[in-house]
């Protein structure tokens, strides 16, 4: 077993002994010994390596964002009709009424100087007081009348 004395610190110490005696070597020199994480500097080809790798990451990456995007944009399409509906159907609840398409029927009441307005089912929609041009009589009402 060589026999050294570290004065100063070497970039690497016991050149040239096989990897397992290096290890035992080390561990029998060691004040401490711990198994952590650490940073270590890469050669060139290393970076080289890695800089390869990066860019054959950000292309795949790139072509993923794309098909992601397509497939967002798919969705998208098919959400938005659900979307609308549950747009309108939060605003019927909230609301509590529905928007019907239909005809309706405006029936003024003198005696009660109300306006009635009924739809096809003959059913109230809604009331109001009538207007002072709507409180005369017209003629065609009175048409009607007999």
């Amino acid at each position: 077993m060589p026999e050294s004395k570290i004065y100063y610190m070497e970039s690497k110490i016991f050149p040239g002994l096989p990897p397992d005696e290096l290890k035992r070597v080390l561990t029998d020199n060691a004040d401490q010994v711990e198994n952590t994480t650490y940073m270590k500097s890469l050669t060139e080809t290393q970076l080289a390596e890695r800089r390869e790798k990066l860019v054959e990451n950000s292309i795949q990456l790139g072509i993923m964002e794309d098909e992601l995007d397509s497939v967002k944009a798919e969705y998208k399409i098919k959400m938005k009709p659900l979307k609308l509906d549950n747009a309108n159907l939060l605003t019927q609840l909230k609301h509590k009424q529905a928007e019907v398409k239909g005809f309706l029927y405006h029936i003024a009441s003198h005696e009660e100087g109300m306006m009635g307005t009924y739809d096809e089912n003959g059913e109230l929609i809604s009331s109001r007081r009538l207007r002072p041009d709507e409180k005369q009589l017209h003629i065609n009402h009175l048409s009607k009348a007999q």
